[in-house]
This record gives C-alpha cells, structure tokens and sequence, in this order.
C-alpha cells in the first residue's frame, strides 16, 4: 500500500513521507523488550538460579541514540547482568530510489539479562526501571516462585566465643537458632553440648516443622582457668547435612570483675538503623577495685568509666554503653578490654548481626486488570511479603482515585511483614468501570524499610466495555521475520449482555488475512455473562510490510470484529549477548518501529493502550 502512494506521490513527497522523527505508536521514545515473550521465571528451589530471561531497549524515535544509564532494582532474589552504558540506535534510510520498499530502517537494540536465585519459598516480583538520558525510564517487572527443598536444617550463628568467663560461673547464656527452611518437616535426633558447655531448650529428638525455627540456648561453664573449647552438635534426617558442629569457646578466669552480659549480643537490626547496649561491671572481690581504661574494638562506644574509677568491694559496679550503626548487613564481631588494679585485664567478646530486607508485592508494576463489562466488577488480590530477613511494616495506603472505578482494601495499619516471607499481608481491589474505553489508576504504599524515601507505586489498567459482545479495540502481533510463527497473542471476546452468547464460528478477514492465523481456541465457545473468552492468534508473515486484518467472531445476533497488526521482517533475528546491539531491518516501514522486535514487546499492549487513549482525549 505505501508503496503505490509513494509511487504516485513521486520522490520528494515519499521522501517527506518517510522523515517522520517519531513514531506515533510509542510514547516515551524508550521501551523494553522481552525476547522470549515471558517476565517471569521457571519455578526454582531456593538455593538454585534460574533459567536466564534476556531483554532489550528499543528507541521509538528515527535517526536517534538513547543512552542507557543505569538499570535500578532492589531485589536481592533477583540479579541483572547489563553492560552500562549501553545504547539503543534507530536509523533510517530516507532516500526513496523507485518504489518505498527501497527505504530501510535500522534499529540497534540494546540487551540486558536477568536470573532469579530464591532465597525463600514464596513468589516474589522485582520491578525494573531502565534509566536513559532521553528516553524516559520504562519499567519491566519480573516475576519468580522459589520452592523449598525437600528438608533442610540451618543453625545459626556459625560459631560462639564467650570471651573470659570466671570459674564456677556460667557465662550470659547466647541463643541458637535451628532453622527448617524444607518443605516438609525434619527430625532433629538431638542437640549437645561438649564438656564445659551446657545447652537449655529442646534437646531430645523432636520434630521441626517445614518452614520452623526453634531455639536452645547455650552457655559456657569453666572449672579451672585456661581456655576451653567444644561444640554445639546438632543432629538431623536432613539428608544433605545430616551433622552441623558449631564451635564453642571461653576462657576460665580468675578475676575479681563480673561483665553482664557477657558475651555481650547486640539484637539484630536493619542496615540503616541503630542499636545500643548497656554493658554493666561488678566487683565481685573483697576489696574496692579501680579501673584505668576502658577500649572498644568494632563498635562505637557511647560512655564509659573514666580512668580511676573506684568499685567498692562486694558489688561495687559501673557501665559501659556501646552503640551499632550498620550500613550494610552481615556480622560484626568486636572487644571490650578493661585494665584493672595495676595491671589486670578483663575481656569480653560483643557481636552484632544486621539485616536488610526488600519488599516484594505480586503482582508489582503496571498490572492489568483487562476487559471488564460496564456495571460488572473482577478483583485482584495484592500479596505482599519481606522477601529478605528483615521485617517491615507497612505504614501507609494511599488509594487509587475512587472516580475511575478501582477500590482497594488495606489491612489494618500499621501491618507488619515479617522477614524471611514469615508472613504474607494481602490487599484487595475491586475494578467497577463506568465509562467505556481505556481506564488507568494508581495506588502507593510506604513502609519503614530504612532508605525507602519514596511511596512504592502500582499502575492499574482496565479496558471499560459497552453492552455487547464485545473485543479489544486491536491485537498487536508485533514484528516477525518472513515465513516464521510469532508468539501468540490472545483475543479475548467477552460478554456484556444478561444471557449467555455462544460463538459459532471464528474466521479472519481482511487485506493480509493469510498473514494471520487462529491456533488454539476455548473448550467451551459458550460465553457467561460478564465472562471472557480468548483464542491465540499468531502472526505468520509471507512479505516484508504492515500487515493488517480483522478477526471475526460470528454468534447469533452478530459479529464481533478485532483489527489485528503486525509487520514482515527481512533481516536476522537480534544478537543473543547481553548488552551488544544488532540490526534489524524492515522495508518501508518508518511509520510503525513498534513491531520490528521479532519475538514480542514487553510492555506493547501498554503503549498502544497509551496511545488510543491520547487520541481519544483529544
């Protein structure tokens, strides 16, 4: 078709036809593409990566280069492998010889990967945002489910030194946690301790729950003076590690000084927040006993007893307040060291953990809710969990504006999310339309994870639909090479009528209708009321080109027509490494840069949405 206009029209008006700077289907110039089609991930056992999903950034806009800054997510189950910067070219051929198809585009699309490597047995989502200096910053969100391993026991902390312990003493009792992240429930045989330790809890063999942790405590017991050393023995069925030995140490002194406690353990907190601890000092002698100095090792020490600090005998005490700051999460080990009466010395180990946690909402991002009758109502559940140790709370719903039709319930805040996905805090939405056409909303949520300083958003979408039988305004099928199947795409038709429609017969139409074909459709062709059905079209292009047709469906009563689009491709498909770029080429064609992708656009339904809206608000 362009082909006959542009020969018509003659060379200077082909040329001024095939200038255009940008293409109209896409808003902002910068989009993301999925090369297989899918975001989410193929179920994987926590511990384990994941199959690799690649995807790219496309420029809209012809004859132009975006940059790709920086690829931001914070989502520790989920790691992207990006080359930075990158570029995404876009570059046309103007310069029409006898007929259009002479003009060739080129885009140089830019790559990036992405695996998923669970850390709990939950589904989980990461959205993606690619920053560009011109672009605009598209989002893609990635969506995976870690499954437990069939048992698996953990303890926790890996080792334990109780620092100086006065004989015939017991040390400040340290706390042990077994763990079972399986997915069924383990034995534990037994939990002992070596000579001159001790451990309180439950020791004897017992079960442990899949996804259950327990505690015992441990403490150090010396007779004599001198080092001692053991260890902590866990026994388990958990076939991989059936034995978890964790060290143990003190040293036997004879002092007259008693630190509480000691060892001394901080409780654990979130990267980004503080944490403080009194540490008292007794003298246990008979006679007043006087301080020199006071030093820290790993931590900040927030007061201490000043040099020459007297303690009177049989109970004379002091305090040392130390603090934890932790930027980033891990264990920090540190030293409190006293010198006392001239010359004597008392130690004791202090240890603190910090966590970090991330918020992960299924589903995140732009979220569709699709077709929905005017006066009907769909719902969507929101799942929200911790999907890291550390817990939050959820402070804050700010709801989508009630005038568009969506409805959200909030839990009772604030909620509290607990690490390691201990829990899931739901949130619900309604989506009533009242007005035909393309519908969009957003809601945020804030929570007190340290360093969150901006509300968590999520796009909603629905498409309102009039009384009828009635489809989606278009199906793109995007760009595909000549004589090879695209992926699917669905043409759901749904029913906004009282009584059940039954589709009896199903054709495409049109110009490139041989271009178009149906490969899968619905058991039952019966649509309920306020009920949708779908078929999977596919795009099978035997030129290069637009293609264009129109997918019928016949019921008795009438037909329901949906446009589908799509474009012939001539040149490779685009290079598999991540990060490099890799031409693909269409004819004539500078209009629709939407389609060339050859496998699917992430995030084209979205645009083209955008885009009908925009001309349907003038």
């Amino acid at each position: 078709m362009r082909s006959l206009i542009c020969l018509a029209m003659g060379l200077a008006a082909c040329q001024a036809a095939t200038s255009s700077t940008e293409d109209p289907l896409l808003t902002p110039a910068a989009s993301i593409l999925q090369s297989n089609g899918t975001s989410t991930f193929n179920a994987t056992q926590v511990g384990s990566t994941s199959n690799t999903l690649q995807f790219g950034v496309r420029t809209s806009v012809n004859n132009s280069t975006i940059t790709i800054n920086s690829i931001a997510y914070n989502c520790p189950d989920y790691t992207i492998t990006a080359t930075l910067p990158g570029y995404a070219d876009r570059t046309c051929d103007t310069t029409c010889y006898v007929v259009c198809p002479a003009v060739v585009c080129t885009n140089d699309d830019y790559y990036f990967t992405a695996v998923f490597h669970p850390s709990v047995a939950a589904s989980t989502s990461c959205v993606v945002t690619v920053n560009t200096d011109t672009g605009g910053s598209p989002t893609l969100t990635l969506y995976g489910t870690g499954t437990p391993p069939p048992i698996h026991v953990s303890a926790s902390p890996g080792s334990i030194n109780f620092g100086g312990v006065r004989v015939m003493t017991a040390s400040t009792g340290v706390g042990v946690t077994i763990s079972n992240s399986g997915g069924a429930a383990a034995t534990i045989n037994s939990v002992t301790a070596s000579s001159g330790f001790s451990v309180t809890g439950n020791t004897g063999s017992h079960g442990l729950g899949a996804g259950a942790s327990e505690g015992v405590t441990v403490t150090c017991n010396p007779m004599t003076t001198g080092a001692l050393n053991g260890n902590l023995t866990i026994s388990s069925n958990d076939p991989s590690t059936p034995t978890i030995n964790i060290p143990l140490g003190c040293s036997g002194i004879d002092s007259a000084l008693a630190i509480s406690p000691s060892p001394a353990v901080l409780p654990t907190i979130r990267a980004g927040e503080s944490e403080s601890q009194t540490i008292t000092v007794t003298n246990m002698g008979a006679a007043a006993t006087s301080i020199q100095n006071v030093t820290l090792t790993g931590f900040d020490m927030v007061s201490a007893p000043p040099p020459g600090t007297m303690l009177a005998a049989s109970g004379g005490a002091t305090s040392v307040k130390v603090s934890y700051s932790p930027t980033a999460k891990g264990n920090v080990s540190g030293n409190l060291h006293i010198d006392y009466d001239n010359g004597k010395t008392i130690d004791t180990p202090i240890a603190a953990k910090a966590v970090t946690t991330s918020l992960s909402l299924t589903p995140d991002g732009d979220v569709e809710l699709g077709p929905i009758c005017i006066g009907q109502m769909h719902s969507q559940d929101f799942s929200l969990i911790a999907a890291d140790e550390g817990s939050f709370k959820l402070t804050n719903v700010t709801m989508p504006d009630a005038s568009t039709g969506f409805t959200l319930t909030a839990p009772t805040l604030p909620a509290t999310v607990q690490g390691s996905a201990a829990n899931t805090v739901k949130m619900a939405l309604t989506a009533a339309p009242t007005t035909p056409g393309d519908i969009n909303a957003s809601f945020q949520i804030t929570t007190d994870i340290p360093g969150a300083t901006d509300p968590h958003m999520i796009n909603l979408h629905m498409l309102g639909l009039t009384e009828g039988v009635n489809g989606p305004p278009m199906v793109d099928l995007g760009g595909n090479l000549i004589n090879m199947t695209s992926l699917g795409q669905h043409v759901q038709i749904s029913n906004c009528t009282s009584a059940p429609v039954t589709i009896t017969s199903v054709n495409i139409s049109g110009t490139d209708a041989a271009d178009f074909a149906v490969v899968d459709q619905p058991m039952d062709l019966t649509i309920m009321p306020a009920e949708s059905i779908s078929w999977l079209v596919v795009l099978d292009p035997h030129s290069g080109g637009d293609k264009s047709a129109e997918f019928n469906a016949i019921f008795d009563g009438g037909t329901t027509v949906v446009p589908l689009i799509g474009e012939g491709l001539t040149d490779m498909l685009p290079s598999q490494d991540a990060g490099t770029n890799k031409s693909s080429y269409y004819a004539c064609n500078v209009g629709s840069p939407s389609a060339l992708f050859p496998i699917a656009l992430a995030v084209g339904g979205l645009f083209v949405r955008r885009r009908r809206r925009t001309n349907r608000n003038g």
